[in-house]
C-alpha cells in the first residue's frame, strides 16, 4: 500500500495525502521517500499550481514521528532520519507552488512542524496541534521551534513547547495560525476553497508574493521594501501584469499565462 496519495481532484489543484491510518500517519523513513517523490511530481507538473497536504482519515494529519525508528540509541539512524525531515520541511517551505496543509486531527510533532512549513493552514474542529517532544525527552528537530515562533511568538512558543500543550483548532484559528476553522467533514472543501481562489491570483504574482513573505519576514523592512518594489516592477513589465490592467479596465475576466 502506497504511503503518499496523489490525486487532482480539480483543475490546477494536487492533493497529497498521508496515508498510515494504522499509525495515524506517523512520519516514517519510506513515507518521508514516498513525500519527497509526491513533491517533486508536483512541481514537475505545469498544470498543478497548487497544493494540498492532509492525513487519511479524520483522526491524524500526521501524530508526529514513528517514534519505533528510535529505539535502541541508533544514532546515526536517528541522525539521518531527522536530517532526511529537514531536508524535506525545508524544500515544502521554499516550494514554488503555494501549499495549503487542511488538518484533520492531530498534528504533533513532525505532523506540526510540516504543517507549519505550508503557506497557509486550515483546520478542523477537532484538530489537535502541537509539539510534545519533551515528553519523550527530546526537543523539535525539523523546524518547529523556530517557525512557530516566527508565526506565534515567544510566549505561546513556550506555552507549546514548555507545557506539551495541545492547542486545538478552535484557538490555532484564534491565533491567526490558521486561515480557517471547518467540521471535519467540510475541512477539505474549505481547503479547496481556498485553492480556487488562489487559482484566480496570475500565476506569476502568486509565485513572488509566496516568495516575498517567506523572505520578506526574516529581512530587515529596508530591504524588505526595496524588494518588495522591484518584484512589483518586475510583475508590471510582464505580460500577466499588462493583461491583468487591461482585462480590469475592459471590465472582463483576463486571461494569464504565466509569462
Amino acid at each position: 500500500m502506497s504511503l503518499i496519495l496523489f490525486d487532482r481532484p480539480e483543475d490546477g489543484i494536487a492533493v497529497i495525502t498521508l496515508n498510515r491510518p494504522e499509525k495515524l500517519n506517523a512520519l516514517s523513513t519510506p513515507l518521508l521517500a514516498e513525500f519527497s517523490a509526491a513533491l517533486d511530481r508536483a512541481e514537475a507538473d505545469p498544470a498543478v499550481r497548487v497544493v494540498i497536504l492532509t492525513g487519511v482519515g479524520d483522526k491524524a494529519f500526521a501524530a508526529g514521528a514513528d517514534i519505533a525508528e528510535y529505539r535502541g540509541r541508533r544514532e546515526k539512524a536517528f541522525m539521518d532520519f531527522q536530517l532526511a525531515g529537514r531536508k524535506i520541511n525545508d524544500r515544502l517551505e521554499a516550494f514554488p507552488k503555494p501549499t495549503i496543509a487542511a488538518v484533520n486531527g492531530y498534528a504533533l510533532g513532525g505532523g506540526f512542524e510540516i504543517a507549519l512549513c505550508c503557506d497557509m493552514i486550515v483546520v478542523s474542529t477537532t484538530a489537535r496541534l502541537g509539539l510534545p517532544e519533551g515528553l519523550l525527552g527530546l526537543s523539535p528537530g525539523g523546524g518547529g521551534t523556530q517557525r512557530l515562533i516566527r508565526s506565534l511568538g515567544r510566549h505561546v512558543t513556550a506555552e507549546l513547547l514548555l507545557t506539551a500543550w495541545r492547542m486545538k483548532g478552535e484557538r490555532a484559528h484564534q491565533l491567526g495560525l490558521a486561515a480557517a476553522i471547518a467540521e471535519p467533514e467540510k475541512l477539505m472543501e474549505t481547503a479547496l476553497d481556498k485553492a480556487r481562489a488562489m487559482l484566480k491570483v496570475a500565476p506569476l504574482a502568486l509565485t513572488e508574493m509566496k516568495r516575498l513573505i517567506r523572505i520578506g519576514a526574516d529581512a530587515a523592512l529596508p530591504t524588505a521594501l526595496a524588494l518588495e518594489q522591484e518584484v512589483l516592477f518586475r510583475l508590471y513589465v510582464s505580460n500577466d501584469g499588462q493583461e491583468g490592467i487591461e482585462a480590469f479596465l475592459d471590465k472582463r475576466s483576463p486571461n494569464f499565462k504565466g509569462a
